[in-house]
């Protein structure tokens, strides 16, 4: 080890109000590094990828992805609020907000738009018009790499309002922090706990709370845990 390599150590930062909140306000984060990078792979695509390739779905479900992970930090739910209760989309990027909220809305979470139809189509002989089939194609349209490179600024914007919103209450905690018995607390060692499940055990019955201080991981046949961390 490189003598002047700093060693590091962990403690969990003590529950309470500015614990909480900086833990609600970074998983906004971590929704956007995820809509940020499907949205960055799905430019990739749309740029390399041959029209005729298998990758093309590969792209529409990124953009997709992409517009669901934005889309939670607002849409409430039971264990957090929307992120617009703390930040303010910027107003040069609002329309593009709009076009992902709509997008999700009637095109993701809901099939109502014509941006995905199926139509009813015959398959005939074309010599004697004999019928042999009736089949369902589907046409999808998403979006246009223009729309891609607009949706990736409005991610980074208020990315940005957020990071301005969560430094003040880093700054509250890591004080709070240096104000404690450090030494006390690296000695206990406390840290999340991850509770080992069997695969066949997959499922979300749990709501996330507010102060997590476990967190599942389940074990495949043969294979190593599933877990990812950010």
């Amino acid at each position: 080890m490189n003598p002047d390599e700093r060693r590091l150590g962990f403690v969990m930062v003590e529950d309470s109000d500015d614990a909480r909140l900086f833990i609600e306000l970074s998983s906004y984060a971590v929704d956007l590094v995820e809509a940020r990078d499907a949205l960055a792979l799905a430019l990739a695509l749309q740029s390399t990828a041959p029209a005729d390739s298998p990758l093309q779905s590969a792209e529409r479900s990124l953009i997709a992805n992409a517009a669901m992970a934005y889309c939670r930090t607002f849409v409430s739910s039971k264990v957090r609020r929307p992120m617009t209760t703390f930040v303010q989309i910027p107003a040069r990027v609002c329309a593009t907000h709009d076009l992902v909220a709509k997008f999700r809305n009637r095109t993701i979470a809901h099939s109502q738009s014509d941006l995905s139809v199926t139509y009813a189509v015959g398959v005939l002989d074309a010599d004697t018009h004999q019928v042999l089939d009736v089949s369902a194609p589907s046409i999808s349209s998403t979006m246009p790499p223009e729309q891609v490179r607009n949706f990736i600024e409005l991610v980074a914007a208020v990315t940005a309002e957020l990071d301005d919103v969560i430094a003040p209450v880093r700054t509250r905690l890591m004080a709070k922090l240096a104000a404690a018995d450090r030494a006390t607390l690296l000695e206990a060692g406390l840290s999340p706990t991850p509770r080992m499940l069997p695969a066949t055990e997959f499922g979300s019955p749990r709501s996330r709370p507010p102060y997590p201080t476990t967190h599942p991981i389940y074990l495949g046949d043969g294979n190593p845990p599933v877990s990812h961390g950010s």
